[in-house]
């Protein structure tokens, strides 16, 4: 099973090689969005191996991200019956932040290549806590595997993505590192070093998806061009004032002719 982890490794790798040069033809004009305007919503998952104390697991990473920018995340690795990993499983989820899109945008700093400007602007950070299950052989001393049994720990994360097309909806290669800390380490009663304490690093391959859902104001449209257009006028409009006449009838009768 450790082999099938290390092949999965090895032709993500490859994948992200073979793709990493621009195409001589078929790359779209350059806007900056790259799709990322197309919808409010960015909808990823993947699945790939995560690297931490003992050898490799399995992991899968799914998140759900509001205009490039902020959203929430899932990751969990499961060492599959292997015996080498010192994590059995384990579940994170928390805040994922990727604040460079909309200010590289809005800088017009967006000018392509497509994939680098994708790439630059992957960089996040996520911020969540996690839970695992460790093997018997490796929770001593026992006093702070009991301690630490079942109570979640502080995740901290960096990842960034490859997209394999020049938009950004597509499949992705990606690479996430992340530093892990149990309750009694907070506490100050940890023992070991970042690895030991649940340190990883974690390569997927996965989907991304740009989707709308009408989050944003419905007032705000995008332009064919992919980038923000201007807010446009509501359905109704103010009717223009009419003029007004004078509901009083005249007076005065006519005179017939002739009359003085």
């Amino acid at each position: 099973m450790r082999s099938r982890v290390q092949l999965v490794a090895w032709w993500l790798a490859a994948a992200t090689l073979v793709h990493a040069a621009p195409s001589a033809a078929g790359e779209p004009g350059v806007d900056g969005a790259y799709g990322r305007l197309e919808g409010d919503l960015s909808l990823r998952g993947g699945i790939g191996a995560a690297f931490a104390q003992g050898g490799p697991s399995l992991s899968a990473h799914g998140a759900a991200v509001f205009l490039e920018t902020a959203g929430v995340y899932v990751h969990y690795t499961d060492a599959v019956g292997q015996d080498a990993p010192v994590v059995t499983r384990s579940f994170a989820a928390g805040v994922h932040l990727q604040p460079l899109f909309l200010a590289r945008y809005v800088s017009d700093l967006e000018r392509g290549p497509a994939r680098l400007d994708l790439f630059l602007d992957s960089l996040a950070l996520g911020v969540g806590a996690f839970w695992d299950a460790r093997r018997a052989a490796f929770t001593v001393p026992q006093d702070v595997a009991r301690a630490a049994a079942g109570r979640p720990g502080l995740e901290v994360a960096l990842s960034m993505s490859f997209p394999l097309f020049s938009e950004v909806s597509g499949p992705h290669v990606g690479i996430r590192g992340a530093l892990r800390w149990r309750a009694v380490d907070l506490e100050g009663r940890g023992t070991g070093d970042l690895v030991d304490r649940g340190a990883l690093l974690s390569l997927t391959f996965s989907w991304h998806q740009t989707v709308a859902v009408h989050l944003v104001d419905a007032g705000d449209r995008v332009d064919r061009s992919g980038r923000p257009g201007a807010r446009v006028a509501r359905s109704v409009q103010a009717a223009p004032r009419a003029v007004k006449e004078d509901p009083s009838p005249d007076p005065s009768p006519p005179r017939p002719p002739g009359a003085h």
